[in-house]
């Protein structure tokens, strides 16, 4: 059975590394996209060139195409040569063609998972919503690609927790690893025909919108909770949280929840009560308690003091832009957000 893997993200380059560092199955073939195409689409976490670098390495095939769509005459041409049976779309967010699923001598398959399984939370950044909208749990399914968005026949799936210290960083690295038993498992029950596939539950799906970096912004007025989670679920390697203090953008990296007696419940949210120099961190008022900064851009400690007020968005408006990204054909009880 001929295997190839089709992406061009970080998660390609690591779960690449894994099934041949663990030799879980055969790659024969490493299907990729160009620098410019990955300018072009502003394609987060883009590692062409480094999943190049990996197959030559390893000895590994490898094709970079045309156009992002698959849609281009050389691409089409190219799949229908090339005689792949099982492809794998790892870090490709875009639907694979049905000409180029039909060239396929078995199928194609992908992951995608949400905090409730498919086929609710469908859709786009479905990692970031969960730390946001407090979850604490993740499925990820192993689906059979067909050409509609995360809607094929469900291979397998595995839960993992979110914990109240995830980031969307260690939230990745647990998908990851997910991904990799899940293929591990899987791959071989499909060249013996032996894998059984399921319909995905009779529900009606759900679909997350696009997340941006400015939907990133903080509301001193949400609970401790709900900020927190926002900055985790928007650290590194994401576009960060900000605000503002007098006019300039503060980003602020990491934050944890700190405490909810110690300071006057009067004192306006957004205000920094405490600050540590040594330390180079500072304590923020926020609705219903308090928040202990530990890492931000933008400014200095030594620019920040006591009393400071510290200027923040309006989540309703952030929202009202997000759910304005949905494409107009998904209806109303299927938007997520």
């Amino acid at each position: 059975m001929k295997i190839a893997i089709l992406g061009c993200k970080g998660t390609t380059l690591d779960l690449l590394n894994s099934i041949v560092s663990q030799k879980a199955f055969n790659i024969d073939l490493v299907v990729t996209l160009p620098e410019n195409l990955a300018q072009q689409f502003n394609i987060a976490f883009f590692r062409g060139k480094e999943i190049i670098s990996y197959c030559n390495a390893n000895s590994i095939p490898f094709h970079v195409v045309k156009s992002y769509t698959l849609k281009e005459p050389e691409d089409l041409s190219f799949f229908k040569e090339a005689k792949i049976d099982l492809l794998l779309v790892i870090g490709w967010e875009r639907i694979v063609p049905e000409s180029v699923l039909n060239s396929l001598g078995k199928f194609s398959c992908g992951m995608h998972g949400s905090p409730y399984g498919l086929p609710k939370g469908r859709g786009r950044s479905p990692m970031n919503w969960s730390i946001i909208t407090g979850h604490n749990r993740f499925v990820t399914n192993l689906f059979r690609y067909d050409p509609f968005v995360d809607a094929g026949n469900i291979i397998g799936s595995i839960t993992f927790e979110i914990n109240e210290f995830d980031t969307i960083s260690s939230l990745h690295s647990k998908n990851r690893i997910a991904m990799f038993q899940l293929l591990k498992t899987y791959v071989p029950l499909i060249e013996k025909d032996k894998v059984v596939f399921s319909p995905q539950p009779p529900l009606k799906p759900t679909y997350y919108p696009k997340r941006t970096p400015d939907d990133s912004g903080i509301d001193w007025n949400l609970s401790t909770l709900q900020i927190y989670n926002l900055i985790r679920a928007v650290s590194s390697p994401y576009p960060p949280a900000y605000c503002y203090l007098n006019g300039k953008k503060v980003f602020i990296l990491e934050a944890f929840p700190f405490d909810s007696a110690l300071f006057d419940s009067a004192v306006q949210p957004g205000t920094i009560v405490d600050l540590s120099i040594a330390l180079e961190e500072f304590v923020i008022k926020t609705k219903d308690g308090s928040l202990l900064v530990k890492k931000i851009k933008g400014l200095s400690i030594t620019d920040i003091q006591i009393g400071d007020v510290l200027q923040g968005v309006d989540s309703e408006e952030i929202m009202e832009q997000i759910v304005k990204r949905y494409h107009e054909n998904i209806p109303d009880d299927e938007k997520e957000i």
